[in-house]
């Protein structure tokens, strides 16, 4: 035993207590367990540069167990990133370094804002993938810039939730293997032993779907750093090392229990620290010889960051193209898309203008991918001459996830976070479910992933209500740092990708339609265009005193323009393909559109109605569908729901105004 590495490993254990004891709240399981783990990688595997924490050629740790946050931010101390010893004993209060679970942005360190469990293995296997394809897009054959691992660690519950199963098989089928995967394999779940809930063979599970998989004792330091090398071999398959370990270890009575798990064992701090060889009347202790070994162990790996960089500067020498690309990604301004025009002047659906545009975007910046889960035929995303990502063709911009949409959903997220390529990904609206979890992390942690959600309606027709999306844009409307964008006709998407590509706050969904819309009349493309990147503007004006305003996005405007017609010279059509971006705007804006004087407001949207009624006001009319579909062809669901000219027009001149 490595009586060095040891003592840090309880030292660690010791922060650990002392910080879920003070704050009162926290995990002691993951922390307790696997100690051994986290002295071996940041003592002595991974490499990391805290004084330059977004090193292109850094190993990345992601920590999919997130509620072990206080093992990462007692790692990331002692390895000189900045998380004092005060943030330490800060551990999850009110404006600290070191939040209950990892937060990307908020930590220098942090690869990924991980606790919903699984998400952390499918952030890993993008961030593998994004790696890959950069090692085959920009390494030379003199010069080798990436060439890095991406480390995860996880638990049982990372793998039995279902985004871990879909991750870990796209990993094995594309043969990631510069992810290595430590799985904290303690036989406990929060509820139970593991027995209660899974009989499986992790090892020859792992096997079948492709990976390369070694057992190793998870306290024993030497066999992890064993481990380690072997896994950094790379042999075409993706790595799963099994530490069996004890949960909790040190804590008397309840180590190797379900107990041992959260808070319950703080109980017996102090005899813990005892057990581990700790004093107990000291808390936040780290020895001077611990600091000294991460002292020696930064200059190691300072020796290893100025070796690349000389390789990198004699790299970019060679290569200014590739290399601005990585320190100047290519901007899509206002020039770029002003030339954006499209050569059909016929009906088309949303989906097919978003693939026009996509495609235009994807030719002048050569870093976009799209990925889709099973349905590039439907969503119109694939990147034309982009070919498909595969285990033998790196550079292929298509991602094919199969029908696995969380997956896609955190993998994409995996490429954001490595801030090298710009990902896409797409479904059917109605699917968008699968993959919100995920959706709603990257809105956390402010990741910039596109998505594009066809077939947006009941349009969808005859595949009935399972596929016809009623709650959805509403659901996902209401997501904080996510910008929902709904076009109409070709210049509303030219102006929606523009504020996309300009968006780096979260992510940004286009909702787009199944059917056929024809081009907006009335205004040209750069009246269009500039309202659109407002989020609202007037597409219809009336001609007499205002008296109706009719407000719709996508594929109903071109029906609240006949309603408009309806109600004759008197009625305004608001087309509204933002929302968020049109609250943003001024207030002396938004009453140029949406005059207050004017009550008759009409708020028309196949889909959830109560939302609207922030535009529209209590009293006003939103002209939606608050049920379920039905099977039937798209004319006669438009009746039977009261989407038609002559049925909206019904609707407002009997409506009770006040």
């Amino acid at each position: 035993m490595n009586l060095v590495l040891q003592t840090i490993a309880n030292e660690s254990r010791g922060i650990a207590i002392d910080a879920i004891e003070k704050a009162n709240s926290g995990h002691l399981g993951l922390p307790l367990g696997c100690a051994e783990l986290g002295t071996v990688l940041f003592g002595q595997c991974l490499n990391y540069n805290p004084g330059n924490p977004r090193w292109l050629n850094r190993d990345r740790f992601v920590l999919s167990a997130g509620h072990g946050s206080i093992f990462l931010y007692t790692f990331l101390h002692l390895s000189g990133y900045p998380i004092s010893l005060e943030d330490l004993t800060n551990f999850r209060q009110l404006g600290s370094k070191t939040p209950g679970h990892p937060e990307f942005g908020h930590t220098l360190g942090v690869e990924a804002s991980t606790g919903p469990l699984g998400q952390g293995i499918g952030n890993a296997v993008g961030m593998a993938l994004s790696q890959k394809k950069a090692a085959a897009y920009f390494n030379s054959e003199e010069h080798t810039i990436f060439d890095n691992a991406v480390v995860c660690l996880c638990g049982d519950g990372c793998l039995q939730e279902g985004i871990g199963q879909e991750s870990i098989a796209l990993a094995g089928h594309w043969g990631l293997d510069n992810l290595i995967l430590f799985y904290d394999a303690n036989q406990i779940t929060l509820d139970a032993p593991l027995s209660a809930s899974q009989t499986e063979n992790v090892q020859d599970k792992f096997e079948a779907i492709g990976w390369a998989v070694r057992s190793i004792d998870g306290h024993d330091c030497e066999a992890i750093k064993n481990a380690y090398q072997w896994a950094k071999a790379r042999i075409g398959k993706p790595h799963l090392i099994i530490l069996n370990t004890l949960i909790g270890k040190g804590l008397p009575d309840i180590e190797g229990t379900s107990k041992a798990h959260g808070f319950a064992g703080i109980k017996f701090a102090k005899q813990a620290k005892l057990n581990l060889g700790l004093n107990p009347e000291e808390h936040f202790f780290i020895s001077q010889k611990t600091y000294q070994y991460f002292q020696k162990r930064r200059q190691v790996l300072q020796k290893t960051y100025l070796q690349w960089s000389n390789i990198f500067q004699a790299w970019s020498q060679e290569n200014p193209e590739k290399a601005k690309l990585l320190y100047e990604p290519t901007p899509l301004d206002d020039v770029f898309f002003k030339g954006l025009h499209t050569a059909s002047t016929k009906p088309q659906a949303t989906r097919s203008l978003a693939s026009e545009v996509l495609n235009q975007v994807a030719q002048k910046d050569s870093l976009w991918v799209s990925g889709s889960a099973d349905l590039f035929e439907s969503t119109k995303s694939f990147i034309q001459d982009g070919a498909i990502f595969q285990r033998n063709h790196l550079t292929g911009r298509n991602l094919m996830f199969g029908i696995r949409e969380h997956a896609m959903g955190a993998i994409l997220n995996g490429i954001a976070y490595d801030k090298i390529f710009k990902p896409c990904g797409s479904t059917f609206l109605a699917f968008s479910d699968y993959l919100k979890p995920a959706l709603r992390v990257a809105a956390l942690a402010h990741l910039p992933v596109n998505y594009f959600f066809s077939h947006d309606s009941i349009a969808v027709g005859e595949d009935g209500p399972t596929h016809q999306p009623i709650e959805h844009m509403a659901s996902l409307q209401i997501i904080p740092n996510v910008q929902v964008f709904r076009p109409a006709d070709y210049d509303e998407m030219v102006g929606c990708f523009q504020m996309a590509t300009q968006c780096t706050s979260g992510p940004n969904v286009f909702i787009l339609s199944k059917q056929d819309l024809p081009p907006l009349p009335l205004l040209d493309s750069q009246q269009k265009r500039s309202g659109t990147l407002k989020g609202a503007y007037v597409l219809r004006k009336e001609q007499q005193t205002l008296e109706y305003i009719l407000i719709s996005s996508g594929s109903e405007v071109s029906l609240a323009l006949e309603v408009a017609k309806l109600l004759g010279s008197n009625a305004r059509v608001v087309s509204m393909p933002s929302r968020t971006k049109f609250l943003q705007q001024s207030e002396a804006y938004q009453s140029e559109i949406l005059p207050k004087q004017c009550l008759h407001r009409i708020f028309i949207e196949a889909g959830c109605p109560y939302l609207a009624h922030q535009f529209v006001g209590l009293q006003g009319l939103v002209i939606g569908i608050d049920q379920f579909g039905i099977s039937a062809p798209q004319e006669q669901l438009f009746e039977k729901f009261g989407l038609t000219p002559q049925a909206c027009y019904q609707k407002i001149i009997t409506h009770p105004w006040s």
